[in-house]
Parts: structure tokens; sequence; C-alpha cells
């Protein structure tokens, strides 16, 4: 098992991997056309591209804040190492986190129709992100197909993920969505060539609640209940997947008498009770083994 843990030094870089050089003595640095292909997922082989094109990089202090909503909309950002937050605010103050961009995620794409920047996008450590201008990155993908495809294949990556959420927050119980946060996170270091099972949370507690719909005490208690069935060690920000399968069975649903599946229903965290239920999913596996 890959054990390497990804920490993100003062230069970007991951304990896993350092493929690109950026200059930490400077705020701003550059990214050629064909490693930003391949930092966005490019099938295809990214050396085909031009590397005369390249864009500008931005490194972000713990608490910068990347855009903010309202914003004149004018490029994309292409997450290059770290993590941020989207938070939208509502006419009376409300904070609600929408995402945790992080290594290969692009921000902005819900700006281009509007016009402007819909939420704010707030560094949670040291941060590069590539900076993309629209009209550029529009125009070289007229005439690169390679490259077209590759922006359709990440306005759908962004829409997927979007809808994931929706059925996260409208089928999954509180101690389901944090379980689902884990091994999503989970797999997404493992993507980037990094510890699968062992990581550090960048956002609180409080954030992570409200990106989950799930009050900040509610977060705490899930992932007390984990610890306490053996599932998780929870070391402040520092989280260790002790038994991925077992955290997969929380998010199944549970069978009926008639012997059918019946699908979870949303619950208010004030009536959620983890440790029974992951008890309980716990139990269900071993037997199923």
């Amino acid at each position: 098992m890959y054990a390497k843990l990804c920490n993100v030094d003062a230069t970007g870089h991951t304990g896993a991997r350092k493929d690109f050089e950026i200059d930490a003595n400077s705020s701003w640095a550059s990214m050629a056309l064909p490693e930003l292909a391949a930092l966005l997922g490019s099938p295809a082989n990214p050396e085909a591209l031009d590397s005369g094109v390249i864009f500008p990089v931005r490194r972000l202090k713990p608490g910068e804040t990347l855009c903010r909503a309202g914003d004149e909309f004018a490029a994309l950002y292409v997450v290059r190492s770290g993590f941020l937050k989207i938070v939208s605010v509502d006419p009376f103050g409300n904070e609600q986190v929408l995402s945790f961009p992080m290594r290969g995620d692009v921000i902005g794409l819900g700006s281009v129709e509007p016009g402007y920047y819909t939420a704010d996008a707030i560094a949670l450590d040291t941060c590069h992100v590539i900076a993309v201008s629209f009209e550029r990155i529009a125009s070289l993908a007229f005439r690169l197909p390679m490259l077209a495809r590759l922006l359709y294949s990440v306005f759908s990556r962004e829409l997927a993920r979007r809808q994931n959420m929706i059925r996260l927050l409208g089928m999954l119980n509180a101690e389901a969505r944090v379980a689902a946060f884990l091994l999503d996170l989970s797999d997404r270091f493992a993507q980037m060539g990094c510890s699968r099972s062992s990581f550090v949370l960048r956002m609180t507690r409080e954030e992570l609640g409200s990106y989950l719909g799930i009050k900040l005490e509610t977060v705490s208690r899930a992932l007390s209940a984990f610890a306490a069935a053996g599932l998780v060690a929870v070391d402040r920000r520092q989280v260790t997947l002790k038994d991925m399968e077992k955290l997969r069975a929380v998010l199944e649903p549970r069978p009926s008498h008639s012997g059918g599946a019946q699908p979870r229903h949303r619950q208010s965290s004030e009536t959620v009770q983890p440790s029974l239920r992951i008890r309980r999913a716990v139990r269900e596996t071993r037997v199923a083994a």
C-alpha cells in the first residue's frame, strides 16, 4: 500500500510528486500548455500541444482571496497545489461552502454565462493556481480539437460532481455524508499519487459541516463514532482511514423486512445517532463476509 503522506511545502510541491517547478520567492510563475493539459487529465498526449503557450501561475497565502462574488469574470483558475474553499453568501449574510477545490480542479466554470464570479474563492493553505484566460483558451480550442475535447470533459466533470453533491445531500443522512466525503477525498489523494489512507483535512469542522449541510457538532459526533467503531483514527485534522470496507458499508441502503432495499431518507442532524448506525453497518458487513 502506498503510504506516503501528501504534504504541501512552501513551493506548492507535494511530498510524493514534483511535477512542475515554481519559484517560492515569487507570487507569480508560469505553466506551459502541455503541462496544463496533463494537470486537467488530458487522455491524449499533451506533448502534441504547443509548449510555447504559457499561462501565469499565482501563489496564494492561507486565507487569501482569489476572487470574490460579483467580480467581473476574466479567467478560469486551475488548482496546481493546495486547497481552497468556494463560499457563497446570501443577501442575509448566511455563508454556504460549495466545494473544496484541490489539484486539477477548475474554479469559475459557473461564471462563464453570467460574466461574473458567483462565489468567493479563498485559500485554505498555501496554494498555486493557474490563471487561464477564457477567451484565450477558447480561441486555442477552436483550432486544437484535442484541447476542445478536454474543455468539454472539464465542464462535464464539474456537472457530474454537482449532481453527485445533490444526491449526497438529498439521500444520505449525516454520518453517511461524512463517510462519503472521506472516501471521495481518499480517492482524490490516491489519484494525485499520495496516501489514500492518511491525510490532513485542510478545512475546519465548521466548514465541512457547511459543505455537507449538517452542523459542526454533527460532524464531530460522526468522526468520533467512526473512531469508536475502529473505522478511522482522528488526531486533530489528521485522519487515517483504518477500515475502508466498513466505512463504505455506512453508505449502503438498509434492507427492508420484505428483503428489498430501501433508500435512505434525509434526517435532521438533531435526530442522528451515528454510533448506532455505524455499529449496525459493521455488523452487517461481518455477516455478509
